[in-house]
């Protein structure tokens, strides 16, 4: 016997546009014509405030062939021949609704989809259009047919749509819809069998697709643990293994770090090498190597090799760290690099510090050089001033006494200067007074650097980025509010310091001041709560924003602010649809705890 969603046939007819029109205007349901299916799909575009009278869904647009689009090609491709005489459109969607590819042999109805927007790069699902055969499927997660009235949206009761989802065979996850749709009088019994059993296809060939993948990252992974005695961890978007070596030499914290630190390289195509700080002290050096099904791209495979500290399964005490002034934060990951810098100063070896924009890298060596220098005095020569007279000012604080000398931004030098720098650094040795650290980032490279002035330095300290560590916001939040508001008690709630932390941080410890310094120049005391956060911490998307979509986000924030979470509103006074502001507080990942 066929499941209850399938044998559970749509109605249609004038009963049927008589309960939906009682429905539109009462809110009352008949479940004799109005399947249950139906009935839970209108309900939640009645909430989600569909319009009725209007198709109008958001154009979000394409960028370029999906993994699902390129395996389903060859059985679309064939199903559009099977039904080139049929007045059906074969249609092709994301996880989300976005309409990725349509095929119709009939200008006729090709026409009636363009007045109706369903076409490639419309988003067809029911926050944007209501009850349809994409996105009820999505919805409900099993194969839906839609026919005539059964449409939320009035202008779309002309089509009949029978969608069918497409689950990831490995993970089971959901990553689209194949729907057939045509119009009303051309639909029949046919048309859900034919797109239930298309959407098996596609899994098929999901499948075959992704067993060679994994195969050929399976391969380099062997490869690499014949080849080596330390621990080895290969991952792709779906899969993680970690070689028995990995497993026992680290604890279960080392291992959340050294997967979460692998993730990092995650999707590179190209060879990276990373250096993890582990909760027990060991820092890691993780050489990854990118794994290739043919040209295909299929995941990436990381060795890793202990640079030093305590080995976690020792059980030996750490190394105390001395109480870095101005600096706040006690994450085993951050108290590593402290010490690193906090030796090489108190040994008098040159270092480099590399990360990226934000982290805190001169904060972190004037700490140290108030810490351990007598004399007090620390110059930062920023490469960027590089000019006439700055190699000359580089040469006189090289000749002082004592003291501690910053070059920042090094990679910024251009191979006259790197020369004249290397000069330099070659007549005053870390024998001489003066202790001098090189600030860099750790991409792009810049070869003249690495081959000219890396050589003067002992060693490197990668600073991380604040997302590393993120259980120092407890310390390092109430630390730069008071640097920020002296005088006043400014304290920060619960759920604000949660919101907080739930964000990405991609201008690093230096975005966490500005933002701090924003909300301390409007509430100078009392608590900071999620009212109080400025729109970019609102949202939780992980990729960098323009300033375009900046302004839009911060606006789409302090409008539902002001409107206490009402999204109509809130839609009504940045002049959107309501499906146009759910899509955008869903693309920005707007936290609507307000």
């Amino acid at each position: 016997m066929e499941p209850a969603h399938w044998i559970d046939a749509p109605r249609t007819g004038r009963l049927l546009q008589q309960a939906r029109n009682t429905f539109l205007t009462s809110g009352d349901l008949d479940p004799g014509l109005v399947r249950e299916s139906i009935q839970a799909s209108w309900l939640r575009s009645s909430r989600l405030r569909v319009d009725t009278d209007n198709v109008d869904p958001s154009y979000l647009g394409l960028e370029g062939p999906t993994p699902l689009a390129l395996s389903a090609a060859p059985v679309l491709s064939a199903l559009a021949d099977e039904l080139a005489n049929e007045s059906v459109s074969i249609i092709l969607t994301d996880q989300h609704g976005l309409v990725l590819q349509r095929t119709c042999p009939d200008p006729s109805l090709i026409r009636q989809l363009d007045r109706a927007s369903l076409s490639p790069g419309f988003s067809y699902a029911e926050e944007q259009v209501g009850t349809n055969g994409i996105g009820t499927t999505l919805e409900a997660g099993v194969p839906t047919m839609v026919t005539g009235s059964e449409h939320f949206t009035g202008p779309l009761g002309g089509f009949a749509c029978a969608g069918a989802p497409i689950h990831h065979p490995v993970t089971g996850s959901l990553l689209g819809v194949l729907d057939l749709t045509s119009s009303v009088s051309h639909s029949n019994a046919l048309l859900m069998f034919c797109a239930r059993s298309t959407a098996q296809k596609i899994e098929q060939q999901l499948l075959a697709r992704s067993g060679a993948k994994e195969l050929a990252l399976f391969r380099d992974y062997l490869a690499a643990c014949q080849h080596s005695s330390s621990g080895v961890i290969a991952l792709s978007g779906d899969l993680v293994m970690m070689n028995s070596q990995a497993q026992q030499r680290f604890d279960p914290a080392d291992q959340t770090a050294l997967l979460a630190r692998s993730r990092d390289a995650s999707g590179s195509s190209e060879q990276v090498t990373l250096v993890a700080d582990l909760p027990s002290g060991l820092v890691a050096r993780l050489d990854y190597r990118p794994a290739f099904a043919g040209s295909e791209f299929a995941g990436g495979v990381l060795r890793i090799q202990v640079q030093s500290g305590l080995d976690s399964t020792t059980g030996a005490v750490r190394n105390v760290v001395p109480v870095m002034p101005g600096l706040a934060g006690t994450s085993a990951t951050w108290l590593r690099v402290c010490q690193a810098v906090d030796t090489s100063r108190r040994n008098g070896s040159w270092v480099v510090l590399e990360g990226e924009v934000g982290v805190g890298k001169i904060a972190l060596l004037r700490s140290v050089n108030q810490l351990r220098n007598g004399s007090g005095h620390f110059r930062v020569m920023d490469a960027s001033e590089c000019g006439p007279g700055w190699l000359d000012t580089v040469a006189d604080e090289l000749s002082a006494d004592a003291g501690s000398l910053v070059i920042r931004r090094a990679h910024l030098l251009d191979a006259e200067s790197v020369s004249g720098l290397s000069e330099l650094l070659l007549e005053h040795d870390e024998r001489s007074g003066v202790w001098v650290a090189l600030t860099m980032r750790s991409e792009p490279r810049n070869p003249e650097v690495d081959a000219q002035l890396l050589p003067h330095f002992s060693h490197t300290v990668e600073v991380p980025p604040l997302r590393h560590h993120l259980e120092d916001m407890h310390k390092l939040v109430p630390h730069l509010l008071g640097r920020l508001n002296r005088g006043n008690n400014l304290s920060i709630s619960p759920s604000a310091l949660a919101q907080l932390m739930r964000l990405p941080w991609l201008g690093n410890v230096e975005q966490l001041r500005r933002v701090l310094l924003r909300i301390a120049q409007q509430r100078r005391s009392g608590t900071i709560d999620l009212d109080d956060l400025p729109g970019e911490c609102r949202a939780t998307t992980r990729r960098r924003l323009s300033q375009l979509e900046s302004l839009e986000r911060d606006a789409v924030v302090k409008a539902l602010v002001i409107h206490r979470g009402n999204k109509d509103k809130a839609a009504s006074d940045l002049g959107m649809s309501r499906a146009t502001i759910y899509r955008k507080i869903r693309d920005y990942g707007i936290n609507l705890t307000i």
